[in-house]
């Protein structure tokens, strides 16, 4: 009876054995058959490269500073896109062919977590018809997450307004152009109070090292705290409209453009040479930062810089650099201030969505601020923020310049 049972446990045993390994052989078969086929991720691609080529802003940019010609490189692009092997690698492959322009507004986005953050972006207006399509979900839904990083690398760092000196030089820490804690308002009401501790003060400092962006409504509250009169800045963007997604998303955002020859004449000599060429329209960007408060401060004011600035954080960069608001310190920073939100739109055989930079931003001379960056007024070597205000270079060279004494 005993040698019965065994051999009924071992049959048993095989025959669930055979079983498992069928299922995962379907599994297997039927994911590889919902893999995309070559032909799939090769008409994916040549969507993609042909809306660069025809609406991307920063092509020459990139051939100049960067010494990469992305068009020129579509064989080999090709050839990398051939060789993957399923999805996943595809994915991979796209964004890494992307990178390679070189702009941090330009990328396939490339996990759930992050299409739904622009999926609720969007939700309020009609720009988009695609976030919803069930190719589009599917896609991010079966995105494999890739190794969790630990939870405080994507912590939104505290703002932090205390003295640097007490009662001599004040010190504001801007980690991103949005509040870590509701809404924007919150962080402007902190940073109006302890504006209004420093009639006394010499100097105020404003950090942004490290702050890749947000809105610029956060900056711009920040600056009519700290102005007596109104202030007025100029600039251009620069639109390759006669592409199709472009020209949709000028539409659908009612942004009214001018033709390109219209630019004033100081623009076109020293904007970069393939505006005349390669775009098609311009939208002035004039607007004006009302003062909001009766000013009792009367020190020097300096913005902290560093490579990491970028987007909003750059714009406010611009506007201290322009109109004298601060003296800058630390290093050149990342560029592409100035402009509105990147365009997105999807790959129809693979549903992923991809992400580029709308348009380029000239200031009021007609300099590409993507090409040039802002260059501080007083470059300081190892610019990096640290723990301590003593041990900060920065910092340091601001007391330097105040001729004060920590």
């Amino acid at each position: 009876m005993k040698v019965d049972d065994n051999y009924m446990k071992k049959k048993i045993l095989f025959l669930v054995i055979i079983l498992t390994f069928i299922i995962l052989l379907g599994n297997s078969t039927y994911s590889q058959k919902n893999q995309l086929s070559e032909e799939e991720k090769m008409d994916d691609f040549k969507h993609v490269y042909n809306v660069i080529k025809t609406g991307y802003p920063y092509l020459n940019v990139n051939k100049r500073i960067n010494n990469t010609d992305w068009l020129e490189n579509k064989d080999e692009y090709i050839k990398r896109i051939k060789s993957t092997e399923n999805d996943e690698e595809f994915l991979e492959e796209m964004s890494s062919i992307l990178s390679e322009l070189n702009n941090k507004h330009t990328e396939v986005i490339d996990n759930k977590k992050r299409y739904e953050l622009f999926k609720k972006s969007y939700s309020n207006n009609d720009w988009y018809d695609f976030l919803n399509d069930e190719k589009v979900v599917d896609r991010y839904n079966s995105i494999n997450p890739k190794i969790k990083a630990p939870k405080d690398i994507f912590e939104k760092k505290e703002l932090i307004l205390e003295d640097v000196i007490k009662g001599k030089v004040g010190y504001m820490y801007l980690p991103s152009m949005s509040s870590k804690h509701g809404p924007i308002d919150n962080d402007l009401k902190a940073i109006e109070a302890y504006i209004n501790t420093l009639e006394k003060h010499k100097a105020l400092i404003i950090d942004i090292r490290g702050n890749s962006g947000g809105s610029d409504r956060y900056w711009q509250g920040i600056v009519s705290k700290l102005i007596k009169n109104d202030v007025k800045i100029n600039g251009y963007r620069i639109y390759r409209n006669n592409n199709e997604i472009v020209k949709k998303y000028t539409s659908v955002r009612n942004i009214k453009l001018e033709p390109v020859e219209n630019l004033p004449t100081n623009i076109k000599k020293n904007a970069p040479e393939e505006i005349m060429k390669d775009f098609s329209g311009f939208e002035n960007t004039s607007y004006t930062i009302k003062s909001k408060s009766d000013l009792k401060f009367k020190g020097n004011i300096y913005l902290l810089v560093d490579k990491k600035i970028y987007s909003s954080s750059e714009a406010f960069a611009m506007f201290c650099k322009e109109t004298k608001f601060a003296t800058l310190v630390g290093e050149t920073t990342g560029g592409d201030g100035g402009c509105i939100d990147p365009v997105l739109f999807n790959l129809k055989n693979s549903g992923l969505i991809v992400r580029m930079a709308s348009c380029m931003y000239l200031n009021k001379n007609g300099v590409c601020d993507e090409e040039f960056k802002t260059i501080p007024d007083f470059k300081v070597r190892d610019c990096d923020r640290t723990k301590n205000f003593e041990d900060d270079n920065c910092i340091k060279k601001v007391l330097e310049l105040e001729n004060i004494k920590n």
